[in-house]
């Protein structure tokens, strides 16, 4: 998606005689190349045809008809999954195991795209396989096995510091998927007797803070907690972490919590939840591990009957995996004026004990009140799709780093004209004094020095402000000349992120609950809009930020 929209950006700035392509090596990138290249030959024809239209022909003339069909889902998802970053910049930390469930979505995904590239691998002839293998497979395995590899290792170190008996078994998971990184780059170098051997030699783990590449792949940073010591007897042997917060010095001996007491005071915001309304996420969750040598029964009590656990009772044997408790309210129960905290109690026979706190708001939407996108835990987030979308704008649904895609002006359109506005309603309940609006833009740069893209903004009855996609500073331009890199501020980790990302604080003195809408008028067919968020309470840190809010229409 985002080499059609490129493409055509050139092609519609006159650059129509020669495209150069830095492609690194032609055998991995044989359907991306194809595309550009059939761009090249017919640009808007090709254009118009859509991404997803020319894999499924690229895929029929290339694979047989019995698995052609799934063969360009799998390259459709795989061009998703790979708009996200470059594997090169996919660190341990870059997705959240924490918010939003970030991590365990992504590999997810890339769970269901694997069984499907597996299938598809099964069904060809042994005469076909090799290419539906370096085609089909391989991109999908090595990337699952990949991101994998480094959610695991962010996982290990978080165990590790909370002292989890079960950093030792990730420990473990990390030297596995190592060695299964290793096992599918030699099963590529044995196709076809050797044909292609060498060509996924290049160590790719490992790299440091320079572009000098590493003579070898190496992982760094496993952690392991010694199992067989107990914990401090202050602490106990049983721990809880939950959704949103690694804890408040996570396995340090704290004085204000002892085994037989609750966490208390400083302690608090690591074992208190996000606020819960009926219109986020279903349920919360926490983990129950064990800290010792020691095997662990576990029971839970709620302080209301509306509060509803997935496992009451339990039993954690050191070395086996660690308990995940989904928590959620049954909001039949729950009137609207209803706003409060509910306390889950987890004790164990061996004499430990720990509460958990769950803010919650039975707010409504007011039935008057239709096609608006609600808030939840002090943010709603709309992906830019998310309106009616009316010429000159467009949606580009394989742009982006969203499955929801992206909007951006039709090349058409007029640069300076009167255009009309992308309009998003929403509805908050909460009040504040900082409200802050986010957008979310895809990685672009203007096609000539003295055009950098603008876009106007409003919300409300608020004036109009016009902003420009990125500035360009004097240290820019003279880090422009030192390095060869892009004249604008922010560009590298906008470019490693693939998102500009803008933080406009909201003007209004303070905010108040109700009906509300953002107007975002592009002014450059340049420009992709992704996502609006807007915060009226600090987010976790993730990479992409909060999912797309709840949608409420209602009939009238």
């Amino acid at each position: 998606g985002k080499i059609r929209h490129q493409l055509l950006q050139a092609y519609n700035g006159k650059a129509n005689q020669i495209w150069i392509f830095n492609v690194g090596d032609l055998k991995p990138l044989e359907c991306p190349l194809s595309f550009a290249m059939a761009m090249a030959w017919d640009c808007n024809t090709v254009a118009n045809l859509g991404v997803k239209t020319f894999l499924d022909e690229w895929a029929a003339q290339n694979f047989h008809p019995d698995v052609a069909e799934d063969a360009s889902s799998v390259l459709a998802g795989y061009d998703r999954i790979a708009s996200l970053r470059k594997h090169e910049l996919i660190e341990p930390g870059t997705f959240s195991i924490l918010h939003h469930c970030e991590a365990d979505t992504i590999l997810g995904r890339l769970q269901s795209l694997l069984d499907l590239a597996t299938r598809v691998y099964g069904r060809v002839s042994e005469e076909d396989r090799a290419s539906v293998f370096e085609l089909i497979l391989h991109p999908v395995k090595a990337t699952y096995l990949f991101v994998n590899l480094q959610v695991t290792r962010s996982r290990n170190r978080l165990y590790a510091r909370q002292r989890r008996n079960s950093a030792n078994r990730l420990a473990k998971e990390i030297l596995d998927l190592f060695d299964a990184d290793f096992d599918l780059s030699e099963e590529y170098h044995t196709l076809l007797g050797g044909k292609w051997n060498h060509m996924l030699r290049q160590p790719h783990l490992g790299y440091g803070e320079t572009w000098h590449a590493p003579s070898r792949d190496m992982i760094d940073g496993i952690c392991y907690v010694q199992r067989r010591q107990p914990s401090n007897p202050i602490v106990g042997q049983m721990g809880v972490a939950i959704e949103g917060h690694e804890g408040v010095r996570s396995g340090r001996i704290n004085e204000e919590s002892e085994r037989t007491h609750p966490s208390r005071r400083d302690l608090l915001p690591g074992v208190t939840f996000g606020c819960i309304n009926r219109y986020g996420p279903a349920s919360r969750w926490f983990e129950i591990f064990t800290r010792g040598p020691i095997t662990i029964d576990w029971q839970i009590s709620t302080s209301a009957k509306f509060i509803k656990v997935s496992s009451y009772s339990g039993r954690l044997v050191p070395g086996e995996p660690d308990a995940r408790v989904e928590v959620s309210i049954d909001w039949t129960q729950v009137p609207p004026d209803m706003h409060g905290e509910a306390q889950i109690d987890i004790r164990s026979q061996e004499g430990d004990y720990e509460q958990l706190h769950l803010p919650f708001r039975g707010d409504v939407v007011p039935p008057e009140v239709t096609g608006v996108y609600v808030e939840s835990s002090g943010y709603v987030s709309i992906p830019a799709t998310g309106c009616t979308i009316n010429p000159p704008y467009e949606m580009l649904p394989n742009t982006g780093r969203l499955d929801t895609g992206s909007v951006t002006l039709q090349p058409s359109a007029g640069r300076d004209g009167d255009t009309s506005c992308l309009c998003y309603p929403f509805y908050t309940f909460f009040t504040t004094s900082s409200a802050v609006l986010t957008l979310y833009f895809g990685m672009t740069l203007a096609l000539a020095p003295d055009e950098v893209p603008i876009y106007d903004l409003s919300i409300d009855d608020e004036a109009v402000s016009t902003h420009p996609l990125y500035t360009v500073s004097p240290a820019a331009t003279a880090k422009s000349k030192e390095d060869g890199w892009p004249a604008a501020d922010g560009w590298f980790n906008a470019a490693c992120d693939n998102v500009w990302i803008h933080r406009h604080p909201i003007a209004q003195s303070k905010w108040l609950p109700g009906h509300h809408e953002v107007k975002i008028r592009l002014r450059h067919s340049n420009i992709l809009l992704e996502k609006i968020v807007i915060e009226l309470k600090p987010l976790g840190e993730s990479y992409l930020g909060p999912p797309p809010s709840h949608y409420v229409y209602n009939e009238r």
